[in-house]
């Protein structure tokens, strides 16, 4: 806490890793590559997901409904209407699912599936798989 005028600092969010890889048999991810990042707010459901490769582009991995181990990859194109209205179209670019400590994501237009680490950070990831 900041003593001079009592701010306490908030976490805006968590950051988690992407990567491409080859998932072994115990849920751990082998020979992988990191590709990007995803970002995801206290309290939400829905990740943002940034690829390296496409730096000015952002995704959005959501699940498909509230109980449901399946994803939707959504891409979102804002723009105004012939009224000046804003406006947003979301399109469904691929598909996710659940396993274990990773969510798989395939991306329509792309050969190679991209695992979300579900650990937020390097350390927690190492120290779960040294504990298994």
């Amino acid at each position: 806490m900041n003593s001079n005028n009592n701010v306490i600092p908030l976490k805006k969010t968590d950051r988690f890793v992407l990567c491409r890889g080859t998932m072994g048999p115990n849920d751990e991810l082998l020979e992988y590559e990191q590709v990007g990042v995803a970002y995801l707010k206290p309290g939400s459901k829905t990740f943002r997901v940034k690829l390296w490769m496409f730096p000015g582009n952002q995704y959005f991995l959501a699940p498909e409904n509230e109980n449901s181990t399946t994803y939707a990859v959504l891409s979102l194109e804002e723009y105004h209407s012939q009224v000046n209205e804003k406006k947003a179209s979301w399109q469904k670019v691929g598909a996710g699912e659940f396993m274990g400590l990773h969510i798989r994501m395939k991306f329509h237009l792309l050969s190679e599936e991209v695992f979300l680490c579900l650990f937020p950070d390097e350390k927690q990831s190492e120290e779960f798989y040294a504990a298994s």
